[in-house]
């Protein structure tokens, strides 16, 4: 379950692409929702499952952003909230995931650095920002400067 979390926080960032100069700090809420947040503690999407086990993503208004769910190949795709697929994320040989758009172009690469760390690339392989652990255990986006 963690691991799918990390994954879902992850396709969020791409979403909010207006966000990637910002430091957006994931953090779980006191109903096991997961909250976006930008760097003045503002909320930008609450995730949370549904009755069927997909994620959605919702704005603070309780509108749907998309919606994230597993295909037959164990594949996380990703639907708008009209139901037209945006990304789907998979691992590659090296064992990275790979996120592309609906028509297999590769977006980001996500990978882990010697401490652990989850890194994100374009791409072409230019590193975009560090997903790292604050003391609290919340997730916080680092764009890099």
């Amino acid at each position: 379950m963690k691991k799918l979390i990390f994954t879902m926080t992850f396709l969020l960032v791409t979403t909010l692409s207006f966000c990637q100069n910002q430091k957006i700090t994931y953090s779980k809420d006191y109903s096991g929702n997961t909250v976006a947040k930008d760097q003045y503690g503002n909320v930008i999407a609450i995730a949370s499952t549904d009755y069927s086990g997909k994620l959605v993503w919702k704005d603070k208004y309780g509108n749907v952003i998309k919606t994230e769910s597993e295909d037959y190949s164990g594949r996380t795709v990703t639907k708008d909230q009209y139901g037209n697929t945006q990304t789907t994320k998979s691992k590659d040989y090296a064992g990275n995931t790979v996120e592309k758009d609906q028509y297999g172009n590769v977006l980001y690469t996500y990978s882990k650095d010697y401490s652990g760390n989850t890194v994100k690339k374009d791409k072409y392989g230019n590193v975009l920002g560090t997903y790292k652990e604050d003391y609290s255990g919340n997730l916080v986006f680092y764009p890099k400067q």
